[in-house]
């Protein structure tokens, strides 16, 4: 899975590009994007964005444009940032046995994240969209806490549930319009059934 931030969160993370890393990593990390880079389904662009003071990673995927909110997220939990979106993909589909079945097989199958710089302009212009439109700002995220707890699964079970998304279609004037959930179910079976 490769994770493209934007320049902001790589700088407040005091990240390094890709070119900058030192070996084995530097290998690794090439070799993952040499495999993954262009299937959109693997790729995921994310931006820093912040509720209560605390740092959050928005990401989005390349392909359905399923997004996942990270909250107060540390520099000590980089590396468990594909950890994080595929437990909000598993619940999610938690009910959907096939679903998860699919999803605990994607994340065998691509064990390793790796992060680069976000250069996709759609996908910056679906991150700052979503960012103002459905978080406010992470405003909203204020409307999720209950008992002093903020409820991330319900804030990301109801962005992919119940937000349209667009996406221009080649060929057609008009845009599509989609749930994200159902168009990465859509795409991750299409996935599965071509392998």
């Amino acid at each position: 899975m490769i994770l493209y931030l934007t320049k902001q969160t790589f700088e407040r993370f005091n990240l390094a590009p890709p070119e900058l890393m030192r070996s084995p990593v530097k290998e690794i990390t090439e070799e993952v994007k040499k495999r993954e880079q262009g299937n959109r389904l693997l790729e995921w662009g994310g931006k820093l964005l912040y509720f209560d003071r605390r740092k959050c990673i928005q990401f989005t995927n390349f392909a359905s444009k399923f997004t996942v909110f990270l909250i107060d997220v540390k520099v000590k939990d980089l590396q468990y940032l594909g950890d994080g979106i595929f437990q909000y993909l598993i619940d999610f589909y938690k009910n959907n046995g096939e679903m998860t079945a699919l999803i605990e097989r994607l994340a065998k199958e691509h064990p390793f994240v790796v992060i680069d710089r976000l250069k996709d302009k759609s996908i910056i212009s679906t991150l700052n969209r979503t960012q103002l439109t459905f978080a406010e700002d992470g405003y909203r995220f204020y409307d999720f806490i209950e008992n002093n707890i903020l409820q991330s699964k319900k804030i990301n079970r109801k962005l992919n549930s119940d937000w349209l998304f667009t996406q221009k279609v080649e060929g057609k004037s008009e845009p599509e319009y989609f749930y994200s959930g159902e168009k990465f179910e859509e795409l991750l079976k299409g996935y599965y059934a071509e392998v």
